[in-house]
């Protein structure tokens, strides 16, 4: 019985060889709107619709020119339009491309959509654009991927990243990975050649000496290939690894929670941080009663702030609501900032901080022992640092075992050190076309590459394990192959 996912395979195959029509701008009432046309009869399509001046026919238009005319539906004209004549051998799809330029309104837009329908281009999402291209390999999956997330990307570091891996900067990487594997092989099959060698006894007895000699020698070199290269793609895996980080980061905004008692200034705090006044802040303990959250960016990443309702034993039934719901966003949290108060005694409050930190460090250790892309962090704020000091430090250092940040929210000082703080692990310091992992599935893929690597060479230093290092290989193969081409491997 076919599956679902059959069917969907061939259905998309089936895009490479029609004509296809797609809004490539959103819907609105923007300055400018295109519809791209793709597939063998492109040309032919926009020919029906579009009146050109000094071209009759598009099928004579030169590539990469721009062409100035009107659509026109059964005589009447419904917008002029520039167009942008792109022949398949330039083409991101792989087939000739029309860009119609048009006006942005929505109506204008929607009538030269259902013109191209109405003259025999399929009307189908932007993303089909991308599977054309990927069945017409011009693009591989990696590539596509990259593509796809860039328009859900949060800011100008995440658009720059995807871009350089659209390019190729990873799919480059991971081909490289792919060359290794090859060496490891090559060299593999030349040391087991050399294991089962056969030394013919009719030789004279010096010379019988000399070739197991040499053979012997050989044979070491090649194991001793087989290990640097080994080492080399280990190397190789953990530098991608290291970089899924920042790559997670930039696609999938980490959720930061502000945890702190009442009053201690949360709000405050994350008004410096946003740079504009957005929480409601005041001196009466309390106020906030439920959780507010807002998307920021800490040097080119993004993170999902949310503060919340101050942690303490309250008969306040609305307050103790927001203390419930603070605690549910902490389980979410992939950082937490935990504020307290310079100015104020250590308490059972600031205790009951600490224990729910204690807890989320541990839940979240266990939650992703294996699979750690994101670096779980507690970062420790003591704030209202311009007032006289009343807190014991001690007690907070001890439980959260690193270094405070010292600010006062209210000045704005000492925030840069919390922003430091915040992504000082991902390393945002960037270099174009730097290869990034960005996809969980890419991580997970690299992490299990990373575990085979690792059997390969403890086999090698046993020996005697040919066939299950040949396996072994064959099986990293695969694992590359599946993280650049898509495939699946379970």
């Amino acid at each position: 019985m076919q599956n679902k996912h059959d069917k969907r395979t061939k259905k998309d195959k089936l895009v490479k060889h029609k004509t296809i029509a797609s809004i490539v701008t959103p819907l609105g009432e923007g300055g400018i709107g295109k519809i791209m046309v793709s597939g063998p009869n492109a040309f032919t399509i926009v020919n029906k619709i579009f009146a050109g001046k000094g071209i009759a026919d598009l099928q004579n238009a030169v590539n990469q020119k721009l062409y100035y005319g009107y659509i026109h539906d059964k005589g009447q004209r419904l917008d002029e339009v520039i167009l942008h004549i792109i022949r398949k051998e330039d083409s991101f799809t792989g087939e000739d491309i029309v860009e119609i330029n048009c006006h942005g309104g929505i109506r204008v837009v929607m009538r030269i959509y259902e013109c191209l329908q109405s003259s025999g281009a399929k009307g189908v999402p932007w993303e089909a654009l991308l599977q054309q291209s990927f069945e017409n390999n011009k693009m591989d999956f990696v590539q596509k991927e990259a593509f796809q997330t860039i328009v859900q990307a949060h800011t100008k570091l995440g658009v720059k990243v995807l871009l350089d891996q659209h390019a190729g900067a990873l799919s480059s990487a991971l081909r490289q990975g792919l060359e290794i594997i090859e060496g490891i092989e090559r060299a593999f099959h030349k040391e087991s050649w050399y294991h089962g060698a056969v030394i013919h006894t009719d030789q004279h007895e010096g010379e019988e000496k000399s070739l197991i000699l040499n053979l012997a020698r050989e044979g070491r070199e090649a194991l001793l290939d087989e290990q640097e290269i080994l080492s080399s793609l280990e190397n190789h895996i953990r530098c991608l690894l290291e970089t899924a980080s920042l790559g997670t980061a930039l696609t999938t905004p980490q959720v930061l929670v502000i945890l702190g008692k009442p009053n201690v200034g949360k709000s405050t705090l994350i008004n410096a941080i946003l740079g504009e006044e957005r929480m409601l802040v005041h001196h009466e303990p309390g106020t906030t009663r439920d959780y507010v959250s807002e998307l920021i960016s800490v040097y080119g990443v993004p993170f999902e702030i949310v503060d919340t309702a101050g942690i303490r034993d309250t008969e306040d039934t609305l307050e103790s609501m927001g203390i419930e719901m603070a605690l549910e966003q902490l389980q979410r949290a992939d950082k937490v900032m935990a504020v307290f108060d310079n100015s104020k005694p250590f308490d059972q409050e600031d205790a009951e901080i600490l224990s729910a930190l204690s807890s989320w460090s541990m839940k979240k250790s266990s939650d992703d022992l294996h699979q750690n892309v994101n670096t779980y962090k507690i970062v420790p704020v003591i704030n209202k640092c311009d007032l006289t000091v009343r807190l014991d430090r001690k007690k907070i250092e001890s439980a959260v075992t690193q270094p405070l940040c010292s600010i006062s929210a209210r000045n704005r000082e000492g925030l840069e050190d919390v922003k430091e703080r915040l992504v000082g692990e991902l390393g945002t310091t960037y270099k174009p076309m730097r290869p990034i992992v960005f996809t969980r599935r890419q991580y997970c893929l690299l992490v299990k590459a990373d575990v085979v690597v690792k059997q390969v060479k403890s086999y090698l230093s046993t020996g005697d394990k040919t066939c299950m290092i040949s396996g072994l290989i064959d099986e990293l193969k695969k694992i590359f192959t599946a993280c650049l081409e898509g495939h699946r491997y379970d």
